[in-house]
């Protein structure tokens, strides 16, 4: 007898046979373990804020609302969203119980470009916010071109600061000579290619975080092409002339602690004097925290101990020797090999 269709059939009951038994499986994984209750995160979400004047300011509040407030600053030439650079250490963040807020500068992200705007201005939009979020006390954070606009803040809310925290930046404001004649910068060309704008060297130890280049790229093409900017290099060329254009900053009313972290290979920075800093805050007690190997970006390779000093245990120093974290006193690292500093991830 000949069965032509024999073949196809075996095959769908074989096909039965197996839906069946992927379903009970599935089944029995799915009783095994809770389902997820939220969405993940995809990062902190940008608010607005109609200002005074009229204009939008946009900020990032991230963390507890519970928590130490720390307005951070981001470097020359950047969004709103470079916060996200920060969040390789955000579980740490938490547990310190930290709550960072940052305000988006003139012509970067979403926040449009107007050639009349100052420090000043920025120092407002920032009063503003905390104004709308009942912050009174708060730590500031600035890194590489964001420290002269923390350093503003910290002049116009000396009485409100709880501590300063400047890292791969200068205390210099208000100095002609940092401007070339209004020569073009070489940053103007870069904002095209976000790859160079925003570039870590190869040796550098941020590649051991996963994601972090790319997100780097991704902050410098939303910083000068968000709004359909297209690269427009005015906003970022506006900003280096506040730099050499500001008043010099009034600080003899300044008291709070004040944290500096310097890369002595800081290529982009360029040799800072520790002493400029102590000259910088004459009435605050100033540290200086240098690293012989650190380059342009300590603010990120140290981020652990900048998160330690924001939090109140700034008197100590986190390594890790042999697999363990420890925090230790300053006068006892001097003769340790500076990689071992920080957390023991560094190291992997």
């Amino acid at each position: 007898m000949c069965y032509p269709n024999f073949k196809k059939v075996v095959k769908l009951a074989l096909t039965g046979i197996s839906s069946l038994f992927f379903t009970v499986v599935v089944t029995t994984a799915v009783a095994q373990q809770s389902l997820q209750l939220a969405f993940d995160s995809l990062g902190p979400t940008v608010e607005q804020l109609r200002s005074d004047s009229g204009r939008n300011i946009h900020f990032i509040d991230d963390g507890n609302q519970s928590g130490t407030p720390v307005v951070f600053t981001g470097g020359l030439g950047t969004s709103v969203r470079v916060i996200r650079l920060l969040d390789f250490l955000e579980t740490m963040r938490s547990d310190l119980n930290l709550r960072f807020i940052t305000v988006e500068r003139n012509g970067f992200g979403q926040t449009a470009f107007d050639e009349t705007l100052t420090m000043a201005d920025y120092v407002s939009d920032v009063e503003q916010v905390l104004a709308h979020l009942n912050i009174e006390k708060f730590a500031l954070f600035g890194i590489s071109g964001g420290g002269p606009y923390t350093a503003k803040i910290a002049e116009s809310n000396a009485h409100r600061l709880l501590s300063i925290h400047m890292a791969a930046t200068s205390p210099a404001i208000g100095n002609p000579q940092r401007c070339n004649n209004n020569a073009p910068s070489p940053y103007a060309e870069m904002l095209r290619y976000p790859m160079q704008f925003f570039g870590f060297e190869e040796d550098s130890p941020l590649h051991k975080i996963e994601g972090f280049q790319d997100t780097a790229f991704d902050e410098a093409a939303r910083a000068h092409n968000m709004r359909g900017q297209s690269a427009d290099p005015a906003p970022l060329m506006h900003e280096l002339n506040l730099y050499c254009s500001e008043s010099v900053m009034d600080s003899a009313h300044i008291s709070v602690p004040v944290y500096v972290y310097l890369g002595l290979k800081d290529e982009v920075l360029g040799t800072v004097n520790p002493s400029d800093w102590l000259a910088a805050y004459p009435n605050s007690e100033v540290l200086v925290r240098t690293y012989p190997n650190g380059g342009h970006d300590v603010q990120y390779r140290h981020l652990d101990q900048i998160l330690l000093d924001m939090a109140g245990a700034g008197d100590k120093i986190l390594l890790c020797e042999d697999g363990v974290e420890k925090m230790v006193l300053p006068e006892t690292i001097e003769e340790r090999n500076p990689e071992l500093l920080g957390l023991c991830i560094w190291q992997d």
